[in-house]
């Protein structure tokens, strides 16, 4: 029997966008911000490069032992060699090595100009001043070549390339210590509704405390994004008005709410009529009435929908993506998505994306496993901090039903999802 927990009616919206060509409109209408600060490679983690890095010399740049041992050369491997000095890891032996001898070698020591073979300390016996070899290794064994780890003018960084730890720790190698990357996004977040108060005031009749501010600041926040709080905006579009003319320094403004088309939905009207209003309405859920634009002479614009869930998730699938191509970046794409096994079934229409809030695991198997969290409606905060992933049905989808395999999005695989 099929479990399919689905409605027949469909949830199509002529008048809105495809989910990838929302996303592939608003990226090529920005442009990568100019104004870049050269930082310490601690202060850079994780920013956008915008300049081309090459190796400035040869890492390492003498020939290094892999081993703690012996260096010498392979074809007098079978002698008694006598023992003549010691090269340690920044206190290198003579660089000459007569012949019939070796030198006492430790890992990333300098290995002597003849010696051409290390072999480790525990393939040879002492005798004295002397080693005799009990198996020896091919040669060229542990001898690290001269440039093996880098070579000169090799391309480190390329403008856009983000700089993680390894990237760093490889500029650290070839003893660069600065690097130039795009400054930090001043992002505004913005909250509209009479209905909204602040956290820690007490709430009037009809009202609620404004979580989507807090929730878009922490998930936005990092390494590319400098938040500016520009509070919460009464329903009216002079209040509106007179917000906006502080937003002249942003570089993004984002505001939750007043996007859909209700009486007091004044956002799209009011951004339209000082800019120009690029896209309204995804066919995505939650997450339709979402609006791209630009303030005239002023910031990149995002309006996302009031409903928390809503405005969350339209962050990481249009917010976040954008704000990298504006740091000079190129976005990862959503998430890497991974197949699991269906644990219960899914109610949906067809119509629009959906991304259902669910929590995966593994069986002992090792097959992947979900299920939902309960209640998915776009004002229940708790679906996302019950969840540890996002269930993703196609449009067309009609539901889904147990035991069929879904496409799910690991919030692990987002980076600076919180969830």
């Amino acid at each position: 029997m099929d479990e399919r927990a689905s409605a027949p009616r469909d949830d199509s919206d002529p008048n809105a966008l495809p989910l990838p060509e929302a996303r592939r409109r608003i990226l090529a209408a920005l442009d990568t911000v100019d104004e870049v600060e050269t930082l310490s490679l601690l202060e850079a983690h994780e920013r956008i490069a915008r300049a081309r890095i090459t190796a400035p010399g040869a890492v390492p740049p003498f020939r290094a032992s892999a081993m703690d041992g012996y260096a010498y050369r392979h074809a007098e491997g079978g002698e008694r060699l006598r023992i003549a000095g010691e090269s340690m890891a920044g206190h290198p032996g003579p660089d000459a090595l007569a012949p019939g001898t070796c030198q006492r070698i430790t890992t990333g020591a300098r290995v002597p100009d003849e010696a051409d073979t290390v072999v480790q300390q525990e393939d040879v016996q002492r005798d004295g001043a002397a080693i005799v070899i009990d198996e020896a290794p091919p040669m060229g064994a542990n001898v690290r070549a001269a440039g093996s780890a880098g070579i000169e003018g090799e391309v480190l960084v390329e403008p856009g390339d983000r700089m993680g730890s390894a990237t760093l720790a490889v500029l650290a190698s070839h003893g660069i210590d600065r690097v130039t990357v795009t400054r930090r996004l001043r992002i505004g977040l913005l909250s509209t509704g009479d209905e909204l108060c602040e956290p820690g005031e007490s709430v009037g009749r009809g009202q609620i405390h404004d979580a989507n501010r807090v929730l878009l600041a922490t998930l936005l926040r990092g390494p590319l994004v400098e938040p500016v709080d520009l509070g919460i905006v009464a329903d009216t579009p002079e209040a509106l008005v007179e917000r906006l003319a502080t937003a002249s320094r942003l570089d993004v403004l984002i505001s939750s709410g007043g996007v859909s088309v209700g009486d007091a939905d004044h956002v799209r009207e009011v951004l339209a009529d000082g800019g120009t209003v690029s896209l309204w309405k995804i066919a995505m859920k939650p997450g339709r009435p979402f609006a791209f634009g630009r303030l005239r002479d002023g910031p990149v614009w995002f309006g996302l929908p009031g409903n928390p869930v809503s405005a969350a998730i339209t962050s990481l699938m249009l917010v976040m993506p954008a704000l990298t191509v504006m740091a000079g970046g190129v976005p990862d794409e959503p998430s890497l998505a991974r197949a699991a096994v269906l644990d219960e079934p899914l109610a949906k229409r067809p119509g629009r994306v959906e991304f259902q809030r669910g929590r995966c695991h593994t069986d002992a198997q090792g097959t992947l496993h979900v299920s939902g969290v309960g209640a998915q409606d776009s004002h229940v905060l708790r679906s996302l901090q019950r969840a540890n992933c996002l269930i993703e049905l196609p449009a067309s989808s009609p539901g889904a039903a147990t035991g069929e395999t879904v496409t799910v999005l690991r919030f692990e695989d987002l980076g600076t999802s919180p969830f």
